[in-house]
């Protein structure tokens, strides 16, 4: 099953250790322990290259990262290759507006 961004966040949000968590590090990774496998699954076909896969799994748990810090917290962090985040965040929207349409 498919969820949006908005569904993946609302599950760190209810996550025990996110709500003990104390600095960015300890929010990376109860993102990443929370969401990893599930995010594996969600993008086991949008490649045949393990590499591929891999980084666009990455890019969405940076991604989900940064909007937790952003929406919950306030802290704005810019990271170098935002170009790359925002353009992963555009075509992520476009594909699941397009499978839940």
């Amino acid at each position: 099953m498919k969820l949006s961004d908005e569904e993946l966040v609302r599950l760190v949000l209810d996550d025990e250790d996110f709500k003990n968590a104390a600095s960015i590090n300890e929010v990376k990774g109860v993102v990443r322990r929370v969401l990893r496998k599930r995010l594996i699954d969600m993008h086991i076909n949008d490649s045949s290259e393990v590499s591929v896969r891999q980084c666009m799994v990455n890019r969405h748990l940076e991604w989900i990262t940064l909007k937790i810090l952003l929406d919950v917290d306030g802290i704005l962090v810019i990271p170098d290759h935002l170009d790359d985040l925002e353009y992963f965040k555009m075509a992520r929207e476009q594909k699941y507006q397009n499978n839940s349409g």
